[in-house]
């Protein structure tokens, strides 16, 4: 009997060594676990191109998409300068008068004076040139065909201009005036200097039209598509400006 429990008492303590041994073990594992998540790494990608101190000229192409009865094509040319890497101000010229070769009345316009045996009339500009200021709410990138990523801002505008506007009843006869103008548009950054940009613009005047006594206020929105080119061609990243 003794002997037996003897025996019992080395399996005891051999129990309690075991426990004492493994217990800091399992302690430092845990805190080995716990260094490991606080030491982890976030990397952060800093973005692929930065617009602050630069200029950029952006010239476009596009057309008028809110008159069904007239159509003008436009060319055009916005250049800025970045104060930051949200705020931005700039000069904007747009040319319409083609002569008759680009742009002018629709087949809606002709069907219409064709049924009714009237004239209808609308307002449309020759050119409009001014200044603006504006604001880049929203950047961000995205993946193009599993193939790269894209950077990518939102900019929002507003501005003041001076324009030249006619209408079809008397397309000869121009009147000039003050106009404001808003836009809103992106660009799509296909390296350090050179981005496609798309823009729908908004430009207000008044515009004179027949039988009416008084000028009317009128809006062209037009679509345009382009390029922008950045001055000077290459950045250096700081921590104030990268943010």
């Amino acid at each position: 009997m003794t002997a037996a429990f003897q025996r019992l008492g080395s399996f005891a303590l051999i129990g309690v060594l075991t426990l004492f041994v493994a217990s800091p073990a399992f302690a430092q594992d845990d805190d080995v676990e716990a260094t490991d998540y606080q030491d982890t790494i976030h990397v952060v990608q800093p973005k692929p191109v930065l617009q602050k101190g630069r200029f950029d000229l952006s010239p476009r192409i596009g057309m008028t998409i809110n008159d069904a009865v007239h159509r003008n094509i436009m060319v055009g040319a916005g250049a800025n300068f970045h104060f930051t890497e949200r705020v931005y101000a700039g000069a904007l010229l747009q040319w319409f008068n083609f002569g008759g070769v680009l742009g002018g009345a629709t087949q809606t316009f002709r069907d219409v004076n064709a049924e009714t045996r009237g004239t209808i009339d609308a307002a449309y500009l020759n050119w409009a040139t001014g200044a603006e200021v504006g604001f880049v709410p929203l950047f961000g990138k995205f993946a193009f065909l599993n193939r790269g990523i894209i950077f990518y801002d939102v900019s929002l505008t507003a501005g003041a201009l001076f324009v030249e506007s006619s209408s079809l009843s008397a397309p000869a006869a121009r009147q000039n005036g003050p106009a404001g103008t808003i836009s809103l548009s992106t660009r799509m950054f296909l390296n350090r200097w050179m981005a496609l940009n798309v823009e729908v613009r908004d430009v207000l005047f008044m515009g004179t039209l027949r039988g009416v006594e008084n000028q009317v206020l009128t809006h062209s929105v037009t679509l345009g598509v382009g390029m922008s080119f950045y001055l000077p061609t290459t950045f250096e990243y700081t921590e104030s400006v990268a943010r």
